[in-house]
């Protein structure tokens, strides 16, 4: 049976489902109800990487996730996701890219919540982000087919979308498509990449035989706030294959509007130095601008949890250097966490490209300066 609520003014008005339960009932529960996973992919070989001599794939994934019992803001607002560890590992039936496994970190986010619909049928986009090892990496003497990956170790990068059918409390089967993309983010060269868009089948084992009480409840109305970022972030990068690889660095000041839960954006400054530029910039520049790209940038953040969200960067270079491989446009894609009890801290991992070509892998450490007034718990 569905309730009307109603709350204080400054809250959005949602229903809740059956009756609320005290706060003492809900201390005796389980936080969390686990599932196990266990994914197939095959196929998915786009024409750029079957030229390159990738002609079959497949790959399988066993993955433990858990999802909140108790929703707070972010649990409702994403109609309680799953988070989760995954292993993988992958077969291109080629010893010239050998069989590589992996580990990541992902999150399953439902498309529309299950208890407002009669069907089985739900639908899933779910994001991984981890390193895959073991790859046969390219030598231009004992591995010379290999010419798209220059490391045994790469970043791995998920994507799907997946139906999935709830055959019991316990089962769920499913099936999607996706995008799979690994590559060092040119710590060694070659690194075109391997992009592929394989079909997936899944099945899914829930211990717990129930689903997140998605109670929709009251979400108190998001307290505007703004913040003032400060980032530092170091790297390598190599310029020619063989050749030594050379330190990288960002150094970024930033400021950000959040005006509700799920999204911010700004602008800021950013300061960039390449190792060993002197001996490779050949123009009639200042050792500064020699050494140092420096440009504008566009931020657009989305915010997953109260800790954890993904930057998406569009930047503007008002110095830089050809000879450093880097051009007038760049983007950045990342993953942040917030640490410290004020989720002041910032760290992360993060990819620097110029105009669609990896620049480098930023590893990031960072200080916000903000005051959130919000508490996000949910009102019961």
């Amino acid at each position: 049976m569905w309730v009307k609520t109603n709350y204080a003014q400054n809250t959005l008005k949602i229903t809740s489902h059956d009756s609320i339960r005290s706060a003492g009932a809900y201390k005796n529960k389980k936080k969390y109800n686990l599932y196990s996973q266990l994914k197939f992919d095959y196929g998915g070989i786009i024409k750029s990487v079957r030229e390159k001599g990738i002609e079959d794939y497949y790959g399988i994934d066993l993955r433990l996730a858990w999802q909140r019992k108790e929703n707070d803001v972010y649990s409702r607002l994403y109609k309680a996701p799953k988070y989760g560890l995954g292993i993988y590992s992958g077969n291109f039936n080629s010893n010239a890219f050998g069989k590589p496994f992996g580990v990541y970190g992902f999150m399953d986010f439902p498309i529309r919540a299950m208890h407002n619909t009669q069907s089985r049928w739900n639908w899933f986009y779910t994001l991984g982000l981890g390193m895959a090892f073991n790859f046969n990496y390219y030598d231009p003497e004992e591995n010379p087919g290999n010419i798209l990956l220059g490391s045994a170790r790469n970043v791995y990068i998920g994507f799907s979308l997946e139906g999935r059918y709830n055959i019991s409390d316990h089962w769920v089967a499913g099936i999607g498509a996706g995008f799979k993309h690994f590559s060092n983010g040119r710590i060694h060269l070659p690194n075109r990449g391997v992009n592929l868009l394989p079909l997936t089948l899944l099945v899914q084992y829930n211990f717990d035989d129930t689903e997140t009480d998605l109670k929709e409840v009251e979400v108190k109305e998001y307290i505007p706030l703004t913040m003032v970022d400060v980032f530092y972030a170091v790297g390598n990068k190599n310029f020619e294959y063989g050749r030594s690889v050379y330190f990288k660095s960002s150094l970024g000041l930033s400021y950000l509007w959040q005006r509700n839960y799920k999204y911010r954006f700004g602008g800021g400054m950013e300061l960039f130095y390449t190792a060993g530029s002197l001996d490779r910039v050949e123009s009639d520049k200042s050792n500064f601008k020699k050494r140092f790209s420096y440009g504008f940038v566009g931020i657009w953040e989305w915010v997953l949890t109260e800790r954890i969200y993904i930057p998406l960067n569009f930047g503007v270079h008002l110095n830089y250097n050809t000879e450093n491989f880097e051009q007038r446009l760049y983007q950045r894609i990342g993953f942040r966490y917030l640490a410290g009890k004020k989720k002041n801290f910032i760290t992360g991992v993060g990819l620097k490209v110029t105009e669609f070509h990896a620049d480098y892998v930023e590893w990031t450490i960072g200080y916000s300066f903000k005051k959130d007034k919000n508490s996000y718990k949910l009102l019961f």
